[in-house]
């Protein structure tokens, strides 16, 4: 490391002037970075739950992943508020059923339109009014963009442009599989011997809807939706008195897997019909509800964070290089390993939203370290000279950087090995991460410092105390009182927390349930609480029920099967359940059968024989597009073979509290109770969907946040181990850490806070700046110890040297984590409370705990001569 520093100090102009090149390039990157909120990015791709998932979708169709839009209007039944759903729905099509002519013709008009340097707004509207929906997209567009009034600049053209060629790389994807409501639902209708599909909304030769405008045809319209059973709370919501209040719109994806992209679309379209009082839900919305919160909230709360860190900074160094230096490295730090991840292609989850925490609260440490060992060498460089001084005192700080950031390198890259990728790739961009902090802040204040002017008299602290403040002073004198003179008793109490932090570690509650991370007063809580009380559930998950041969599903056992299935999972006695709502495949025959007894509501039940079923699908017609031998209408409900059936349950809520993982174990495991003691012989079952994968998942943090402790604390033990080259020293190592987060889990605990996927990151990080406080001490210990001063006098000056370092920073970063507290994302509160926690526990560990147990061990880390 030596060798190193004097390389910086020598062409301090060159290695500025690189490390800049290097901050430019990777920061491009960020340009380019995504957010993956997906579960899919918590589950590993080997587990057999989602291999199950993903064989059920192959067959079915992603037919669980869905959202729901409610409408309501006091003058719900006018021309004028269907013409308004009718438009809605037009719009949500164009992504449902692309039409490669139409599109390409549309571009060619518009680069026409756009090349006109006087083209204004209102024109380039007005030219597509005979084309509404291209129109009402190329409004929403410049809304977005903010150039939906007077001229057209030459940069709302290429964004409008860019806008629109992005929408329409959307729409030949064909993401969108079905849009389910009542002006595109079709039902069945039987006469003379045969069954033929109706729209419920009749088309004219052109394919446009022809809407009701009339009281009669209303009236009309309304008998057809009731009509079918099927369709309340499906496309229909109706009141204790029967009266129809609200319109759902149903939209299913052909794959949910990346929703991101037409999920943001929905969203767009759904916000542009303001005049329509809508309510959106759906779990691809709450992804992006999720994403949206973690970049609005990161972007505005990290810009906060650094300026409380850099004001405290300022207070406490009274010098502008203690401001700007370590800035200047946490925002290089940070702009790197985003960069990398950006350029790399790596998508920003859930548990990566901390790593920009992590750059600061890691960083943070190294760079004033080093700044603190500057100035507590102040007179000695004066005395040396600057070049000399620098190297003396930036070669011994660095190596203990250096060696602090490796292992905590090694302690995140133990992370890398996790099952679950978002975690697995979360440890290995944060140990990047981590030796990029190192290496910027060995490198980057030493090459400024040389080149800033170094006055004899002007340190602004004295030498070998480090930071002067009184506060931190009067702390560093109680924990040297305790160390030196109340050790046992310190220890002791320590004794005492542990025990009460053990017993809240067994309270701890692991969850995966993505709306916890919303305040009940929320919008996403509220509209999901309304979405499963009016259409039985904002979400839903696959009952797949195996005949066990082919064409079992069209006979009565099975029919009759699944039909006392489902009334066991909507029964009052099975409130627990929260399934609100079913849909199967025996709901189509069902209709046939009704419709081939003149319409007769009590003839809604599945067919009498065998052989009703056989003539009614023999009769029945309809589009089966891929030709698999299903009607398209049939796809999400019965396989190929017709030897299985999907019943698709919706899932609401547990009253006004959340279900929580938990709960969907407890309903999972009910279900499969009672299907292993109901089904016939021959017969299996498979659950699978969104809510499953969810419980998988937080089994998979649970084993993985046990494994990744276990191997971090060995590893950091041996590695310290090896460092110090005491064994004593090595076990004492981990005393501290492990305290810290044992505190850490019992604080959670106790109050109730769940562990998952992002509060699943604080343990490691919690070692990750314990390790750096640990080696900072017992480094700094060694080095008095080697100087001759006995085993006080050195546990005196290690807390008046590194103590003051690791405790300034510690402040610095418990006042600017407080303000994670304005945040309006609860993961985000309860991260930032965390690690306020973590910061307090890993200080009094490295502080005081540490010099204890040192004292009651007598460890004294001199290096044995020959």
């Amino acid at each position: 490391m030596d060798r190193y520093i004097r390389f910086v100090l020598k062409r301090p102009v060159w290695v500025l002037v690189v490390f800049l090149i290097v901050t430019i390039m990777l920061a491009s990157g960020m340009l380019k970075l995504q957010f993956d909120t997906s579960i899919t990015a918590f589950l590993p791709t080997s587990d057999i739950a989602y291999k199950n998932y993903e064989q059920v979708k192959e067959i079915y169709g992603d037919c669980d992943t869905f959202v729901i839009l409610d409408i309501t209007d006091k003058n719900l039944w006018q021309y004028e508020t269907f013409r308004r759903i009718n438009d809605l729905i037009i719009d949500l099509e164009e992504f449902e059923d692309y039409k490669p002519a139409q599109e390409q013709q549309r571009i060619a008009q518009l680069d026409r339109l756009l090349a006109d340097q006087a083209v204004t707004a209102e024109a380039l509207l007005n030219h597509f009014i005979d084309d509404p929906a291209y129109k009402r997209l190329l409004a929403r567009k410049l809304k977005l963009i903010g150039g939906d009034a007077g001229l057209l600049s030459s940069r709302t053209k290429r964004k409008l442009k860019s806008a629109v060629v992005t929408s329409n790389e959307l729409k030949s994807v064909e993401m969108i599989d079905d849009i389910i409501s009542p002006l595109t639902s079709k039902d069945i209708t039987g006469e003379d011997d045969s069954l033929e599909t109706i729209e419920l909304i009749e088309t004219d030769s052109a394919g446009n809807r022809l809407l009701p405008r009339t009281d009669t045809e209303f009236q009309i319209f309304i008998e057809k939706l009731r009509r079918n059973p099927v369709f309340e709370q499906g496309i229909y919501v109706a009141d204790d008195k029967g009266n129809i209040t609200d319109l759902g719109i149903v939209i299913r994806f052909k794959d949910g897997s990346n929703s991101d992209p037409i999920a943001r679309e929905i969203l767009e379209i759904v916000n542009s019909h303001d005049k329509l009082n809508i309510i959106s839900q759906g779990q691809p919305l709450i992804y992006i509800w999720i994403n949206n919160y973690m970049q609005q909230d990161l972007s505005r709360l990290i810009p906060l964070v650094m300026l409380v860190v850099v004001i405290i900074f300022f207070i406490n160094f009274k010098s502008i290089r203690g401001v700007i230096l370590p800035f200047v490295t946490l925002s290089m730090a940070s702009l790197w390993i985003l960069g990398l991840m950006g350029h790399l292609g790596a998508k920003i989850t859930t548990v990566g939203t901390s790593i920009p925490v992590l750059m600061i609260a890691v960083g943070s440490s190294y760079a004033i370290h080093i700044l603190n060992q500057y100035y507590a060498d102040y007179n000695l460089i004066t005395k040396e000279g600057k070049t000399d001084g620098l190297q003396h005192a930036m070669g011994h700080i660095s190596m203990t950087v250096f060696l602090t950031g490796l292992t905590t390198f090694v302690a995140f890259m133990t992370l890398a090995t996790h099952e679950i990728s978002a975690i697995s790739e979360w440890g290995l961009f944060s140990a990047i991460g981590i030796m990029f902090a190192v290496l910027i802040s060995s490198s980057v204040i030493p090459a400024a410092l040389i080149l800033m002017p170094h006055k004899p008299g002007g340190a602004r602290f004295s030498n070998r105390k480090g930071v002067n403040s009184p506060v931190i002073d009067r702390i560093i004198r109680l924990m040297s009182i305790g160390a030196l003179y109340h050790y046992k008793k310190v220890l002791a109490v320590v004794l005492i927390l542990l025990v009460v932090s053990f017993i809240g570690l067994f309270k701890i509650q692991v969850d995966t349930e993505l709306l916890r991370n919303f305040k009940e007063d929320n919008y996403i809580r509220t509209s999901a609480k309304t979405i499963s009380d009016k259409y039985g559930g904002r979400w839903g998950f696959n009952i797949i029920i195996d005949s066990g041969k082919p064409d079992g599903v069209k006979c009565t056992e099975y029919l009759n099967t699944v039909f006392d299935f489902r009334a066991w999972l909507e029964a009052e006695e099975n409130k627990d359940l929260c399934i609100g709502r079913t849909d199967a495949f025996p709901d189509f025959l069902k209709t046939m059968n009704m419709a081939m007894n003149n319409d007769d509501t009590e003839s809604f039940c599945n067919p009498a024989c065998n052989m009703d079923i056989a003539d009614y699908l023999e009769i029945y017609s309809d589009d089966d597009d891929n030709s698999d031998g299903r009607i398209d209408q049939f796809e999400p409900y019965v396989d190929t073979e017709f030897q299985a059936c999907n019943v698709l349950a919706r899932l609401g809520e547990d009253g006004d509290t959340l279900l929580g993982t938990l709960g969907m174990e407890h309903i999972f495991k009910k279900i499969s109770e009672h299907l292993d003691q109901t089904l016939p012989p021959g017969y299996s079952y498979k659950i699978t969907g969104h809510p499953s994968l969810m419980v998988q998942s937080a089994g998979y943090i649970v084993d993985g946040q046990i494994k990744s402790l276990m191997l971090t604390l060995l590893v950091i033990g041996i590695m310290i181990l090896i460092l110090l080259r005491d064994f004593k020293a090595g076990l004492l190592s981990l005393i501290p850490m492990s305290v810290a987060v044992i505190f850490n889990f019992g604080i959670m605990g106790w109050f109730g806070i769940y562990l998952d996927v992002a509060t699943s990151t604080i343990a490691t990080i919690t070692i990750g700046i314990g390790v750096d406080d640990t080696i900072h001490f017992l480094n700094t210990f060694r080095y008095y110890r080697n100087l001759g001063e006995d085993m006080n006098t050195a546990i005196q000056h290690t807390l008046e040297v590194a103590g003051k370092a690791i405790l300034f920073t510690s402040m610095a970063l418990i006042f600017g984590f407080s303000v994670m507290g304005l945040s309006t994302f609860k993961p985000l509160i309860l991260f930032g409370v965390l690690m306020i926690v973590t910061m307090v526990a890993t200080t009094i560990g490295a502080l005081l705990v540490l010099p204890c147990a040192i004292k009651l061990t007598n460890v004294s880390l001199v290096k044995k001569t020959a």
